[in-house]
C-alpha cells in the first residue's frame, strides 16, 4: 500500500507488471510494465518489493539485480546489497539472505534473515548498503522453533522441509519480529540496536503449538498429516498497524483439517475454522481478544485502511474486499 493508504500495488507475474488500484474510488487505475532483462531490467524475480516514498520502489527479488525504480518502470539506481553480503562472508557455506523490510526513514538500510540450506537456521541481520556494514541480532527465544522443524526424505535424499514462520513488520510505532508458533515477539530498540522480548497469555487459545513433531518423515502423506496437525493447532499471524486508532491487530486461527488425495497428490482442506483477533496498544501491550464469528475461512491477504481490516475476497473471479470494523 502507498503511505497515504489510497493505492494498492499488486505484482502480476504473468506479464511482469505492477497493477495500481485506487482503494478510495474502488477501481483499477493502471498497469505499470517492467523489463526482466537488460540494463533496465529487474532480473527474473520481482518480489519482494518495497515502496519508497511516493514515487519509487525497491525491487529485491534477486539481490544481484536489486535496484530502485520509479513508478514508470525506469531504473534509477542499483543497490549493492549482494556486494556487502559477499564481503562480509555471511553467505559462506551456501547461506541465503532475503530482505524482509526497508528500515523506515532510509533507502539504504534493510532487515532480513540469513538461512542455511535446510531453512532450519535463521538469523536476523541489519544491512547498511551505504557504509557496507552488517549487524547481527540474536533471537534466542526463537531457538525453540527448531522443535517444529521436520525433514522429509525420499530415496535416502532430503526432499523437503517443514519449518515455522518468522515475520517482521516495520509499520507503526515499532519494528516487530514475531512467529506463528508462540505468543511471543521481539521489539527492535533502535537507540540500543537491540531486541526486547514480549510474551502474552491468551484467555481464548493455547499460547503455543504442542512440540511433538517428528524430526523426519519419508512420505508425502506423512508430511501432509503433520501440516494438518499444525493447522489444527493455534497459528499466530503477522501484526497489522492501524494509524487511525494507533493500535495493532493480529489474527490467529485453528481449523479442522482433512488430508485429501487426488491422483497421487495430497492436499489439505480446512473446515470448522475458528478465527481470533487480538488487539494491542501502540506499545504492544495486549488490550483484548475475541473470536471473529463472521470469518469462516483462514484470512490470507489483508491490510488496514481507514480504521478497518480489509481482507481480499474472490467474488466470481473479481477482486473484492471484506471489511472488518473493530469496536472496543
Amino acid at each position: 500500500m502507498s503511505a497515504d493508504g489510497r493505492f494498492l500495488y499488486n505484482y502480476n507475474p504473468t506479464d511482469h507488471s505492477l497493477e495500481k488500484i485506487d482503494l478510495d474510488e474502488l477501481k483499477f487505475v493502471e498497469k505499470i510494465p517492467f523489463e526482466r532483462e537488460g540494463p533496465r531490467g529487474t532480473g527474473p524475480f520481482f518480489t519482494p518489493f518495497f515502496l519508497l516514498g511516493v514515487d519509487s520502489i525497491l525491487v529485491a527479488g534477486s539481490l544481484k539485480h536489486a535496484a530502485i525504480f520509479n513508478l514508470e518502470g525506469e531504473k534509477l539506481e542499483e543497490v549493492k546489497i549482494q556486494e556487502v553480503l559477499d564481503q562480509s562472508g555471511i553467505l559462506d557455506g551456501g547461506n541465503r539472505f532475503r530482505i524482509n523490510s526497508v528500515i523506515p526513514g532510509s533507502e539504504n538500510r534493510y532487515f532480513g534473515f540469513v538461512t542455511d540450506w535446510t531453512a532450519k537456521s535463521r538469523q536476523l541481520i541489519k544491512v547498511d548498503a551505504s557504509d557496507g556494514t552488517i549487524t547481527e541480532l540474536a533471537l534466542p527465544a526463537f531457538d525453540k522453533l527448531e522443535e517444529y522443524h521436520v525433514t522429509q526424505f525420499s530415496g535416502g535424499q532430503v526432499s523437503g522441509f517443514l519449518v515455522s514462520q518468522i515475520m517482521l513488520q516495520t509499520e507503526g510505532e515499532n519494528i516487530v519480529i514475531s512467529n506463528n508458533v508462540f505468543d511471543e515477539l521481539y521489539v527492535y530498540l533502535p537507540e540500543k540496536d537491540s531486541l526486547l522480548l514480549k510474551t502474552y497469555e491468551s484467555r481464548l487459545t493455547p499460547n503455543q503449538k504442542t512440540p511433538y513433531y517428528p524430526k523426519q518423515v519419508e512420505s508425502d502423506e506423512a508430511m501432509e498429516r503433520i501440516r494438518a496437525t499444525g493447522t489444527a493447532e493455534i497459528n499466530f499471524e503477522r501484526l497489522l498497524w492501524d494509524k487511525v486508532t494507533t493500535r495493532y491487530y493480529r489474527f490467529s486461527y485453528q481449523a479442522d483439517v482433512e488430508t485429501v488425495e487426488k491422483d497421487g497428490w495430497f492436499s489439505l482442506s480446512a473446515t470448522n475454522v475458528r478465527v481470533y483477533l487480538t488487539v494491542f496498544d501502540k506499545n504492544l501491550e495486549m488490550i483484548t481478544e475475541a473470536i471473529v464469528p463472521q470469518l469462516t475461512t483462514i484470512p490470507q491477504t489483508y491490510f488496514v485502511k481507514d480504521g478497518a481490516i480489509w481482507i481480499f475476497e474472490n467474488m466470481e473471479d473479481e477482486l473484492g474486499f471484506l471489511r472488518l470494523n473493530i469496536a472496543l
